[in-house]
């Protein structure tokens, strides 16, 4: 969450935010540009994986609670409706702030492809993590195999979809883009297409359920499993195998990936590294850095849609952007004053029963 806001606190107060399509590779101007854009893009694979092993644990938790398999599949299919009428009514609205605070040309426009005229629906993240938990919430109970056989079949399916960058101005079907072709048909905006990222939550799923079955050995294996992710990655990388995009020259172009939709170099190299930090912080035995960590950990979808207000409020004193050292320093601060929020919204929920409707929240 934390690495998360970095990226946005770039969008609204640096007013520089890349978008490393299929229609186009990401540009940067430099290198604090580029690598303050790549270490967010552990944050969106992350959360799919976390969501999806959070899911089974959840499942697990609420049975022992003497919840009926149909009871789970309901709160799962529910909170999916709900965080997709939040991505509409409550975080749409928070974007626009740091659109309209922009002086005219301060934003660059994202190659993301297809037109702009009379799109009102945008779809990002938070839709995108709402479809996942109402598509593996109805399919939580299958075996392990058909979780994995399906995860492979919507990477292999979303890859079969995706036309190349010479068609960047085609106007593709409203299904196409929400379920496979990230970009821009009226009325839609799609930057985060459904069935791309039902990848990392299905391989979520099956880590819950790894560490279910066997705690110890799992905890050793994923710093394993992590390292073999990235070696896989640098290989095909070098190969020119596994991203939509070729690699260009020196380091940028060989880490400059695709993540709309994720690409398998995207997918290997963050969820890799994601599952390498998981086992490291883990061991964080200093209350110092956990705590906190964990309070901003336990208020998530709070902390989300906070950060993006108070980031729109704070935009517009930056029309025109700024130095990544200001931009720094107004992200710390920022997630600095939204702890004392975020912990009484943590202690706050999890204080209610859990059938509250505070716990889709």
């Amino acid at each position: 969450m934390v690495l998360m806001a970095i990226d946005h606190a770039s969008f609204f107060i640096a007013r520089v935010h890349a978008s490393e399509s299929w229609a186009a590779q990401g540009e940067y101007a430099s290198l604090m540009a580029f690598v303050t854009r790549w270490v967010t893009h552990l944050c969106a694979p992350g959360f799919f994986m976390l969501m999806g092993a959070g899911m089974v644990w959840l499942a697990q938790a609420r049975a022992r609670d003497g919840w009926t398999p149909v009871r789970i599949r309901h709160f799962f299919v529910t909170r999916g409706l709900v965080l997709l009428l939040i991505q509409q009514v409550i975080e749409n609205p928070a974007w626009l702030l740091g659109i309209v605070s922009a002086a005219p040309g301060a934003i660059a426009q994202p190659a993301i492809g297809g037109g702009d005229e009379g799109v009102f629906i945008v779809l990002l993240v938070v839709s995108a993590l709402g479809v996942a938990m109402m598509f593996w919430g109805l399919l939580i109970r299958l075996p392990s195999l058909l979780i994995a056989a399906i995860t492979v079949a919507a990477y292999v399916g979303g890859c079969s979809f995706i036309p190349p960058p010479s068609d960047i101005a085609v106007l593709f079907p409203v299904p196409m883009r929400i379920f496979f072709i990230p970009g821009n048909t009226a009325p839609v905006s799609v930057v985060y297409s459904w069935v791309p990222w039902l990848v990392p939550a299905g391989l979520g799923v099956l880590l819950g359920r790894a560490v279910l079955a066997a705690p110890g050995r799992t905890r050793k294996a994923l710093p394993w499993v992590g390292l073999g992710a990235v070696a896989v990655f640098a290989v095909l990388r070098a190969a020119g195998l596994g991203d939509y995009h070729q690699p260009g020259p020196g380091f940028i172009g060989f880490m400059n990936l695709t993540k709309y939709p994720p690409s398998l170099d995207f997918l290997l190299a963050t969820l890799g590294i994601n599952l390498i930090l998981v086992t490291v912080l883990a061991r964080i035995s200093f209350r110092a850095v956990a705590g906190p960590l964990e309070v901003f950990g336990r208020s998530p979808l709070f902390f989300y849609l906070l950060h993006l207000y108070v980031f729109g409020v704070l935009s517009w004193a930056f029309p025109r952007g700024t130095t990544w050292f200001v931009m720094y320093l107004v992200w710390a601060a920022a997630v600095a004053a939204m702890y004392p929020a975020c912990r009484w919204y943590a202690g706050f929920k999890a204080r209610k029963p859990i059938a509250s409707f505070w716990r889709l929240l």
